[in-house]
């Protein structure tokens, strides 16, 4: 009989021998010492550092190794039950579990279309970025205030957060003039609503973003496209139009211009202020594409001109477009209108996504990501550079995309359903076009979308050979 006793004992020591966990967490600061323990349990668990099973330390051996009261570490346990992670058993000690039903993880679907026809950044994220970013969401004591609504004007901390992403273009402006909205689309169309009436009329360049046509449309507002040559904008257009009374608002991409990849240089973005304050204009600055060019650029609008301009931006092109994170800076006591119309459009952030983006700007990861967008961004365009050599197109350092002129033989429409047939998704000229006056006789290519540089490496060249490529069935004979 003890032989018997003497065995499960063993037996039992043995398995509480090998299931014993030696764990030492790393607690966040700013919070008590029982509450960050019961946290880092949480985190670790779905970090999987620590899994379903795994027996813990016990009350005083975790109290030891931590350097706290085994009353604390006792107030952690029971904060990590209440989480539905831990479970204690009479005699065996304390256990981890799962904290019950659970979704099935996010999976995505790999795709053999390679799309390039959004400006979005390439691949270049790593899971560190997005994991450090939600422990330290998780250690907050006030995260549950992130399910509710966010105020019209965004989180204290995300508009100080928004002014510190600002003052990387040179704007130096109080979180008072900042508007934190859920991406440069919405933010776009409650600064234009906030602008407009409808019947009113918007200057825009003739080759443009493409969704400002339906905006324009949903608010009832006529655009009067201007001429724009390498440079971008032409003032002197400009001045023809509003010395007319054509519009009182403009709609601009001064750097990195979409489609285009222009650039204004200073002298121009100086003369369009002064056009701009000789017949009131207000200009509506759409800066998205700033960061990606590590070069000097010259001040923006808004720098230029602060009391008349609405300087709209978002992180979707230089950190993530998952993220859905934008800011608008407004003159001096003009956000109150757009507030408003932010609510009825309902553009505002969403707090957890814009708290994902404060860890990134305030820590050092948002100058790694851009970085690493930048860095790639200019290997894409080489890649590009080489294989359309004596082609016609434009890309200016920096730029995400490239603007290709197409041979005669071909019309944009047809290219891009040509390229779609080769598995490769590109963005047709007139989808630019703000009317049928617009040079619209090319695609844009964009450099994200891509897994790595292979693909997009033989994505260019399959669009390359398919630019020679001439099909009799596209023409009608005539005898």
């Amino acid at each position: 009989m003890m032989f018997v006793l003497y065995i499960m004992m063993t037996i039992s020591l043995k398995e509480i021998i090998v299931t014993m966990t030696i764990w030492i967490p790393e607690l966040a600061p700013g919070q008590p010492r029982y509450l960050a323990i019961a946290e880092a349990m949480r985190a670790d668990l779905l970090r999987g550092v620590l899994k379903p099973g795994d027996r813990l330390p016990t009350h005083r051996e975790l109290a030891f190794r931590l350097g706290v009261t085994t009353g604390t570490v006792t107030r952690a346990y029971a904060e990590a039950e209440k989480f539905g992670i831990l479970v204690g058993e009479v005699g065996r000690g304390t256990f981890l579990k799962h904290p019950g039903a659970q979704a099935a993880p996010f999976v995505t679907t790999a795709s053999s279309l390679i799309d390039l026809s959004q400006a979005s950044p390439p691949y270049i994220h790593e899971y560190q970025d997005i994991d450090r970013a939600l422990m330290q969401l998780m250690a907050s004591p006030s995260r549950l205030d992130l399910l509710d609504y966010t105020p019209p004007e965004g989180h204290r901390l995300h508009r100080a957060m928004g002014a510190r992403w600002l003052a990387r273009s040179g704007i130096d402006v109080g979180e008072d003039q900042i508007i934190v909205t859920s991406g440069a689309h919405p933010g776009l169309i409650a600064t234009l609503a906030s602008l407009s009436q409808p019947g009113d009329s918007l200057f825009v360049e003739g080759l443009n973003y493409p969704a400002i046509k339906p905006i324009a449309r949903l608010l009832g507002v006529s655009l009067v496209p201007l001429e724009a040559d390498d440079n971008g904008l032409v003032p002197e257009s400009l001045e023809r139009a509003a010395r007319a009374g054509e519009a009182r608002l403009l709609y601009i991409v001064p750097t990195l211009q979409n489609p285009t990849t222009a650039t204004l240089p200073l002298q121009r973005r100086q003369t369009i202020v002064e056009i701009a304050r000789r017949f009131g204009l207000t200009l509506i600055e759409d800066d998205l594409f700033r960061l990606l060019d590590p070069r000097i650029q010259p001040p923006t609008l808004f720098t230029l001109a602060p009391e008349r301009t609405y300087h709209v931006t978002s992180i979707s092109k230089t950190l993530s477009p998952g993220l859905r994170v934008g800011f608008v800076t407004t003159p001096p006591g003009k956000g109150e209108l757009l507030m408003r119309h932010q609510t009825v459009a309902s553009g505002r952030a969403v707090g957890l996504a814009a708290e994902v983006a404060r860890h990134w700007i305030e820590g050092d990861t948002a100058d790694r990501i851009l970085s690493a967008i930048i860095a790639e961004n200019a290997a894409r365009r080489e890649i590009a550079c080489d294989i359309f050599r004596g082609r016609i197109f434009r890309c200016s350092a920096g730029a995400p995309f490239l603007w290709l002129r197409l041979p005669d033989h071909w019309q944009p429409g047809d290219f891009a359903r040509a390229a779609l047939d080769q598995g490769v998704k590109i963005s047709s000229g007139p989808v630019f076009a703000m009317d049928r006056r617009a040079d619209d006789r090319a695609v844009r290519i964009c450099f994200g979308g891509s897994a790595d540089r292979t693909s997009f490496r033989s994505a260019l060249g399959k669009l390359n050979s398919l630019l020679d490529d001439v099909h009799a069935e596209r023409f009608t004979h005539v005898a």
